[in-house]
């Protein structure tokens, strides 16, 4: 029981620092320089990023031109298609085939054109043909397995593999019990299982609006903000990953603060079935109702108060409690 009651308070203390030292960085402490740390960008959204709303992927260039343009080197290995609330899950594909997206925006076309991976992005779809329009795609965390374990040594010469693997940023918040089946957390976990530090990024405080431009961009400069502070890369680590989400912003807006929460509890809406009564049954998801309470410290209360929550999620889901 003691060993056990030690193991509670030592986790207390981890993430009661973690919340204390995200509210300023130690002057003492010298920024760190993404000059040549080596990322790996996935998404769940897709590597297409060709629907005029940008659900399929335009957030995943913002963030790789951000972090191109602060000295990192990125390579992109994401799903060929928009795969969200695939969580964890994996294709069970016995083979996968990438490919170049079938076209890349204009404005992120030469991003990280001259760092050594010369921006490489390739989209992983299941099968040994060709990725075509309509070929079925392998998950999130698909992606981040093959770019670990075989392509980016193979393509790059990463033989040590990279230095941080960024998942986003997504289309919309992951907050609360939402992040059980968010595909960008799995992606990130899907890191963190080989032992390669990850943060997830999400955009936009509603799931029924895109996040604008704006708010990507404003996700993608906390982001690397929050790689020059040498506590983060201090803290992911260890079965830990940081899941980031930004609130959504307008032209003119400066930056939000960023609080450093726990992941709520709160359920925000029910995914469900109802009969249609043909044997068939019409999925729906309809909000919570009554609305559910935001407790303070948590990620979503801090997303509507229009803060830029950041939460350590733990990817070893050993319960450090009581015994029963």
């Amino acid at each position: 029981m003691r060993l056990k009651a030690l193991r509670v308070a030592v986790v207390a203390v981890v993430v009661l620092s973690m919340a204390g030292a995200a509210q300023a960085s130690p002057q003492h402490e010298r920024p760190v320089s993404l000059a040549g740390k080596k990322i790996l960008l996935v998404n769940d959204d897709s590597v297409q990023a060709a629907k005029p709303d940008g659900s399929d992927g335009r957030g995943l260039y913002v963030l790789r031109q951000r972090l191109c343009r602060a000295g990192a080197d990125v390579a992109v290995v994401g799903p060929w298609l928009p795969q969200g609330g695939k969580s964890r899950a994996i294709s069970g594909s016995p083979a996968v085939s990438v490919a170049a997206p079938l076209a890349v925006p204009a404005e992120f076309a030469t991003d990280c054109a001259t760092a050594p991976a010369h921006g490489l992005v390739l989209g992983v779809c299941q099968g040994s043909g060709p990725c075509g329009p309509t070929t079925p795609s392998v998950t999130p965390a698909d992606a981040v397995d093959l770019a670990l374990t075989a392509l980016l040594a193979q393509r790059l010469g990463w033989n040590d593999g990279p230095d941080m693997v960024i998942s986003g940023i997504n289309a919309g918040p992951n907050t609360d019990f939402a992040i059980n089946g968010s595909a960008t957390i799995g992606a990130a976990t899907a890191a963190v299982e080989r032992k390669v530090p990850a943060i997830a990024v999400n955009a936009g405080t509603g799931v029924a609006t895109r996040p604008t431009t704006e708010t990507y961009g404003a996700a993608a400069d906390v982001v690397v903000r929050l790689l020059t502070l040498p506590r983060v890369w201090a803290y992911v680590r260890d079965m830990v990953l940081l899941n980031v989400n930004q609130p959504d912003v307008q032209p003119g807006d400066g930056p939000a603060p960023v609080r450093w929460t726990s992941v709520g509890r709160a359920t925000q809406g029910r995914a469900g079935y109802t009969p249609t009564g043909d044997g068939t049954y019409q999925f729906a998801y309809t909000p919570e109702t009554p609305t559910p309470t935001f407790e303070p410290g948590t990620d979503t209360k801090a997303l509507l108060d229009g803060y830029v929550s950041v939460s350590p999620v733990v990817v070893d889901r050993t319960y450090a409690g009581r015994s029963h």
